[in-house]
């Protein structure tokens, strides 16, 4: 089931999309692409104070970022 908001949004089962995660989930079949899961990573690195993969979490995090890639999932350095 596909619902189009007035904004342009596409909401399919639940789910309300960007333009931009709209293509992506349509061309990927996916929505996310790893933020989280670096969050994570990096959240284990610090507890564990492993500052090789810290410092590989931030650069990867960084990229994220400066591109606007999952810029609704927020990273708190």
């Amino acid at each position: 089931m596909y619902l189009k908001t007035r904004a342009g949004a596409i909401s399919e089962n639940g789910q309300t999309l960007c333009a931009q995660h709209n293509f992506i989930k349509k061309t990927l079949k996916q929505t996310e692409t790893g933020k989280k899961m670096f969050i994570r990573l990096y959240e284990l690195a610090k507890s564990e104070k492993n500052e090789e993969l810290k410092k590989f979490c931030v650069d990867v995090l960084e990229t994220y970022e400066k591109h606007n890639i999952n810029g609704h999932i927020i990273w708190e350095k």
